[in-house]
């Protein structure tokens, strides 16, 4: 099955208003930004942002902390072309977020999470483009060791007002007064403790709906068991989605949220090296409306899953668990594209990076990967991989553990394909923490000359 889905343009985001980004002809100088609702915790927590400038000139960027306390000066750096740069920033706090303002050219952005204070694991996930009036995450649970929440950033200089709405597998939708028409101050976030509204669920996914202003949002897990997880908001109902991972212990967690008023049908077909398959659970599955679903598949390595509802508020998150236990998450992406750009999903040394690529079109998708240093040596040189239809393969061990901690520029000279990096860090043997991030779409015009097909 081929997943297709229209989307918007990338958005840029200023203070007052978004406008679509520019193609980039000669001579532009656009600016954007990313928000970053990372979340944190305790002592010892660690976040770094990561930034990857795929064009042929500097890009400066701005990077804003934002907390439940006033907002931090906004510190100025620079993006060198063709690199990686890593941003560590405060993660002191459930509800901690950060914004990346850039100028003058284009960077990916997306961040990295290893929890402390008596708590473990890796996430990562790539920020996203543009804030909005309504959000959906899928992905929550708050069983026993499970301690879940949504993080809902304001990043702008006028208040923010939204009321949360929280979907479970048997319940009615749960909204309550504590959490209608909250008021988000200026550069400030918030988190919200799952939990404490629905406690023992298997499934609780949440919407986000904004009567003032506009925000970001994601969802941050903390498991005792399990590690730590993230993944971003989707943007209203997101009823099509491409879903890669791998490199897992073979177990995958579909996490389905159907916002509206009726039952909703699924399909959708898993793909590996050898080919694909229809998913046989989906056509029994079905969430009713104003519910949310858990499907739990046996996935092999590297998988992809190509998601479609017909339902009008349905979105999906993907969650797989790493050999060590922790979890990664993604909200993978509602289409395929011919560049990306792929971001680090490790923390520290040892690490084993891993990166899968899948095509969920009719025709082979023909990829160069190219490593953006990251501080690291320059990398080796280009590498190119053939992704036939309707497979999901990993690239090159030997590319892709070369720079564990550098973006990869991904460009298809024929085809279109999605990629993640699904990587593990940490420990002794570096493999105790997981972590799942899909890549980041580059905008037309923005993609490096001479890589284009």
């Amino acid at each position: 099955m081929t997943a297709a889905v229209v989307v918007a343009a990338a958005y840029v985001q200023r203070e007052v208003e978004a406008r679509p980004l520019e193609e980039g002809p000669a001579g532009a100088a656009p600016s954007g930004a990313w928000f970053c609702p990372h979340g944190g915790g305790p002592e010892d927590w660690e976040v770094v942002l990561e930034l990857a400038n795929p064009g042929g000139e500097p890009v400066p960027v701005r990077i804003r902390d934002l907390g439940a306390r006033k907002s931090t000066t906004p510190k100025d750096y620079t993006v060198e072309p063709g690199t990686t740069l890593q941003v560590p920033v405060s993660a002191e706090g459930r509800e901690r977020a950060s914004t990346v303002e850039y100028f003058g050219g284009w960077v990916a952005a997306g961040w990295v999470s290893h929890a402390g204070g008596g708590e473990g694991g890796v996430a990562a996930e790539p920020c996203v483009p543009e804030a909005s009036h309504r959000w959906l995450l899928p992905d929550g649970a708050t069983q026993e060791n499970d301690d879940d929440y949504v993080v809902v950033m304001n990043p702008f200089a006028t208040d923010a007002v939204f009321s949360l709405t929280l979907l479970t597998e048997h319940r009615e939708p749960i909204r309550t007064e504590d959490w209608t028409n909250v008021t988000l101050k200026p550069f400030h976030s918030a988190a919200f403790r799952l939990s404490t509204k629905a406690l023992g669920e298997t499934t609780v996914s949440t919407i986000v709906d904004v009567s003032v202003g506009r925000v970001a949002a994601a969802t941050l897990g903390v498991s005792e068991a399990g590690g730590i997880r993230s993944a971003v908001g989707l943007l209203g109902a997101q009823p099509v989605a491409i879903l890669p991972g791998g490199f897992d212990q073979g177990r995958t967690d579909l996490v389905v949220m159907n916002g509206g008023p009726d039952r909703t049908g699924l399909s959708g077909e898993l793909s590996d090296p050898e080919g694909s398959q229809p998913v046989a659970a989906f056509a029994e599955s079905s969430p009713a409306g104003g519910s949310a679903r858990t499907i739990t598949l046996t996935t092999g390595s590297p998988s992809s899953v190509s998601f479609a509802a017909d339902g009008e508020d349905v979105a999906v998150v993907r969650r797989t668990y790493g050999i060590a236990s922790d979890q990664g998450a993604t909200a993978g992406a509602p289409r395929a594209s011919s560049a990306w750009i792929v971001l680090p999903a490790v923390y520290g040394s040892p690490a084993h990076p891993g990166l899968v690529l899948t095509n969920p079109g009719d025709a082979t998708a023909t990829v160069t990967l190219s490593v953006l240093p990251g501080g690291e040596a320059p990398g080796p040189g280009p590498v190119t991989v053939e992704v036939p239809a309707g497979r999901t393969v990993q690239a090159p061990k030997r590319f892709v553990e070369a720079a564990p901690r550098s973006a990869v520029l991904a460009v298809a000279t024929t085809g279109t394909f999605v990629p993640a990096a699904s990587s593990y860090s940490r420990g002794r043997e570096g493999i105790a923490a997981f972590a799942v991030a899909v890549g980041v779409t580059i905008p037309t015009g923005w993609v490096p000359p001479g890589t284009a097909p």
